[in-house]
């Protein structure tokens, strides 16, 4: 009975060891070093994936080597765009050179001759005393825009230049409004020509020298194509192609060369064995990616909903006296015994307007000219309105040509 019990007991407590002694499950390993080499693999296969991802991505877009802009790299088009680089001139008033009365003043010069010389063409500091008649002596209220390529959904007035009254007096004697001008043996002289109430838009391609840029140039200095596109079939662009070929290649075949892995033996085939021949084919006919020059869609100029009134030039009622007597509107001119004399051009209220193409599916009134009551009295006497004109013994005289409300729109 003991030994039963004890065969009992000893079953039990061989139960309980058995149990409590069992072997437990293996602990995960937290052993520095593996998690490290683990992780630097793990970073190393994702930073190879990088760049090779990014290596192929520069040679589907091209990058700066000659590819598509991405889309986020592009300027957003505006929705409204109005008003803007716009300039409106309202009564610029000059006297150059000249006996000028504006609106009911009253100028009398005894004996006190009025005169401006420009630039001297043989002195580059202007005192020579005989002045340049091919150099501006004097300019008033002009006005020069230059119209911006950007095309928004919708465009109002955009690049609009108004000029209103501008008045100039240029070796002349000249009376605005009721004003009264009475020069006493005092001539009015002006060597150089006078610019009036002018208005010059151009387009943004143009230069400071008056030319257009993209006339003469297909390079860096006036290509309108800068988007890359233009420059994808360049030698830079086709070598980088074949070089990210060439390592594409040599990864696939498993060494720097690409003969190896296919057996060849050095010297047997062409020096480099079967497997150079094998892939010489793809490195030599690398695809270009764009296959041709196309601009991507989002590198295509946007075109606007509607465009009104843009690059468009008013000019009304700019008075020029050039080499004159003239009285406008009410004035008294009276010069005795004081000649009027203008040595170079005069250009009052001319229009100039390089057109730029349209850009919108409603296009109306961009590139126009309005020019309205603009008067120019040149080596002249002139009288305007109810005014009196009344030279004594004082000649005017204008050498060079005179130019008053000429419109060009090219």
């Amino acid at each position: 009975m003991q030994m039963k019990k004890a065969g009992v007991v000893a079953t039990g407590a061989l139960a309980t060891v058995a149990i409590m002694g069992a072997p437990a499950a293996a602990a995960p390993s937290t052993d520095a070093s593996a998690l490290t080499k683990a992780t630097s693999l793990t970073e190393g296969k994702a930073g190879a994936m990088r760049m090779v991802g990014a290596n192929q991505l520069n040679l589907a877009r091209g990058g700066w080597q000659g590819g598509w802009d991405a889309p986020w790299d592009i300027d957003p088009q505006a929705l409204l765009s109005a008003l803007n680089g716009t300039a409106v001139s309202t009564a610029p008033i000059q006297s150059c050179g000249s006996t000028a009365a504006f609106v009911a003043a009253v100028t009398v010069p005894i004996t006190s001759p009025n005169t401006l010389v420009a630039k001297d063409k043989d002195d580059d500091h202007g005192r020579g005393g005989y002045g340049d008649k091919d150099k501006l002596a004097c300019a008033n209220g002009n006005l020069r825009v230059v119209q911006s390529d950007e095309v928004p959904l919708v465009a109002l007035a955009n690049n609009t230049a108004v000029s209103a009254a501008a008045l100039q007096a240029c070796g002349s004697t000249a009376s605005f409004a009721v004003g009264v001008a009475a020069p006493i043996t005092s001539p009015n002289t002006v060597i150089g020509g006078c610019d009036n109430g002018n208005i010059d838009i151009v387009d943004e391609d143009e230069d400071e020298w008056g030319g257009d840029k993209w006339d003469d140039h297909s390079d860096g200095y006036g290509s309108k194509w800068k988007e890359s596109a233009r420059t994808e079939g360049s030698s830079v662009s086709a070598a980088a192609r074949q070089a990210l070929a060439k390592k594409v290649s040599a990864l696939k075949t498993g060494d720097g060369y690409g003969w190896k892995a296919k057996g060849g033996a050095y010297g047997k085939t062409g020096g480099y064995g079967n497997g150079w021949k094998a892939k010489s084919a793809s490195v030599t006919t690398a695809p270009v990616a764009r296959g041709g020059g196309w601009d991507a869609p989002w590198d295509v100029d946007p075109f606007g909903l509607a465009a009104a009134l843009n690059g468009t030039a008013v000019a009304t009622a700019s008075l020029q006296a050039c080499g004159a007597t003239a009285a406008f509107v009410a004035g008294v001119s009276l010069p005795i015994t004081s000649p009027n004399t203008e040595i170079g051009d005069c250009k009052n209220a001319n229009i100039k307007i390089d057109q730029q193409d349209s850009t919108a599916l409603l296009y109306a009134a961009n590139n126009t000219a309005i020019s309205i009551a603009n008067i120019q009295a040149c080596g002249s006497t002139t009288g305007t309105g109810v005014g009196i004109a009344a030279p004594i013994t004082s000649p005017n005289t204008v050498i060079g040509s005179c130019y008053n409300a000429n419109i060009a729109i090219s």
